[in-house]
């Protein structure tokens, strides 16, 4: 059986973890991040990523998080942490094992001084992966002048000049 693997992302402003070993994303992004100027100041950005394997653990995990080019988390995960994972604990629709190993990134407080894009990466076992992407961009709102409507007193009819 060939290897399997994927990795995913959610790009959020919160993760809490719940009880039964649940967790909750709290204001999920669809890909982009809109501000309405630049430079601002965000209380805090989340990032769930998770890599699933099939039907073997990964030997080597290192989860990444870039702004643009630059390199401002990561995450190595224990070689042994990666060897004791339960096997099995997951099957997808093949009933094949799958192993789930999953990290949270916390930025806080996020500065973003112009647009710009986060991208997840994981480097497993010498091979990249490409995760999610989130775009950070000014909203940009176009208003048009319309005239104000006549007002007249209620019950009264409109007057045709």
């Amino acid at each position: 059986m060939t290897e399997e693997r994927f990795l995913s992302s959610i790009f959020c402003d919160d993760v809490r973890r719940e009880e039964g070993n649940k967790l909750s994303y709290m204001g999920v992004y669809q890909g982009n991040l809109l501000v309405p100027e630049f430079p601002i100041v965000l209380p805090r950005l989340c990032v769930a990523v998770q890599m699933r394997t099939s039907p073997s653990p990964p030997k080597e995990l290192t989860f990444r998080l870039l702004r643009d080019a630059e390199l401002i988390g990561e995450r190595q995960i224990d070689a042994s942490a990666l060897r004791n994972l339960p096997r099995g604990v997951v099957e997808d629709a093949l009933e094949a094992s799958v192993q789930i190993v999953g990290t949270i990134f916390q930025i806080f407080p996020l500065q973003l001084t112009g647009p710009c894009k986060f991208r997840v990466r994981a480097l497993c076992d010498g091979q990249e992966f490409k995760g999610g992407t989130l775009v950070v961009d000014q909203l940009r709102v176009t208003v048009q002048a319309t005239p104000p409507k006549e007002r007249r007193p209620p019950g009264r009819p409109v007057r045709k000049k």
